[in-house]
């Protein structure tokens, strides 16, 4: 009796520690994965729109930086480019850059948010600019200063004074199409620098990712458009971990004279990201697009549905959440006390919510 009493004592001992290692898994992400845990149990967020007004009429996106929001105008929609708005009186504070060919002015350019600041990527003229929010607003003579560079990449970022920090567009393995193209993930270049491919196959589209820099924590993190991978390095830029899932996306490839493209399926893994010095908030959609159906679809692409992933700087997953497709993430903000935003389209309208989520697991 007492042997079957202590037999079942055991049993459920370790049964016990086994829950608790998976359980820590899942909470950890110890392994080089992220767990398809977090996708299938993701808590639905809460989205209290913020009051804008009219000030998004114009927009194609917005951002938030403590108690500043940016606003992304349409390049055809005769404004300034950029308006800086303070949020507790909705009142434009500043506005900024014109789409032209004249003084001041950029032909096109890509805006995104890089933690406590905004970049200004105008690849047609070959400058970028990387601005602190609020040292721009509170200096009423702030001009935008630009760094210039002579090369094609993806992600770029303003590295130091003296050099930018892309990804490397040489890095690629496929064994199928026999290409083995070892290297570092990124490139540290001076902007007189110019990218040769001596040789090499050029695989932009399998390489398209944004790039996350966390000064304060020293880590790097490359989070992959093409497939579901994120990286985080040290601030040598030495790998410290990698990630995939949660899910196994296999898009097909062909080679066209030097250059990798993609077959008839175009995939999207990691849509946007955000972070600040605690954590990185990574969208999710983890889908893969027939090209020929967008086309005969007149170019309209059905929106999805989305998972938010909430990564520590050491690549641990802490939270997860989901956002139906009827709100299509644009991007996405901290606010200065740690707060979620997202800029998201409803019905072919701009808006901005600012989310509501539980304690963490």
């Amino acid at each position: 009796m007492n042997y079957m009493k202590e037999y079942l004592e055991t049993g459920i001992l370790f049964l016990t520690l086994l829950l608790l290692a998976s359980c820590k898994d899942k909470t950890e992400s110890g392994e080089n994965t992220i767990n398809p845990f977090w996708k299938d149990n993701a808590k639905t967020l809460v989205l209290e729109e913020i009051p804008t007004g009219n000030l998004l009429e114009y927009a194609q996106d917005c951002y938030v930086f403590g108690n500043i929001m940016v606003v992304e105008n349409h390049k055809n929609s005769d404004r300034y480019l950029l308006d800086f708005v303070d949020m507790k009186t909705m009142k434009v504070l500043k506005s900024t850059l014109r789409i032209g060919r004249g003084p001041g002015e950029v032909q096109f350019c890509i805006i995104r948010n890089s933690g406590n600041h905004l970049i200004i990527d105008s690849s047609m003229d070959d400058k970028i600019a990387k601005i602190d929010v609020a040292d721009f607003v509170n200096d009423d003579n702030a001009k935008i200063e630009y760094k210039d560079y002579n090369f094609s990449c993806e992600g770029l970022d303003i590295w130091d004074d003296n050099r930018f920090i892309a990804v490397n567009p040489y890095k690629y393995t496929n064994k199928d199409l026999k290409i083995d193209q070892d290297g570092p993930r990124f490139l540290l270049l001076e902007g007189t620098d110019h990218l040769e491919s001596n040789g090499l196959i050029t695989a932009l589209e399998p390489n398209a990712g944004s790039i996350l820099i966390n000064e304060k924590t020293h880590r790097v993190c490359y989070v992959s458009h093409d497939i579901p991978l994120v990286e985080i390095y040290d601030h040598d830029l030495n790998l410290k971990k990698a990630l995939t899932g949660p899910d196994d996306m296999n898009p097909k490839y062909y080679l066209m004279y030097d250059y990798v493209r993609y077959q008839t399926d175009i995939p999207t893994s990691y849509s946007a990201t955000c972070f600040d010095n605690s954590y990185m908030y990574l969208a999710y959609e983890g889908r893969i697009l027939n090209a020929m159906e967008i086309i005969m679809n007149g170019g309209k692409i059905e929106n999805s549905d989305t998972w938010i992933f909430k990564l520590d700087w050491d690549g641990n997953v802490k939270d997860s959440y989901f956002v139906g497709k009827d709100k299509k993430i644009k991007s996405m903000s901290t606010g200065k006390d740690g707060e979620l935003y997202l800029c998201c389209e409803v019905e072919g309208i701009i808006k901005l919510f600012k989310t509501q989520t539980e304690k963490t697991r």
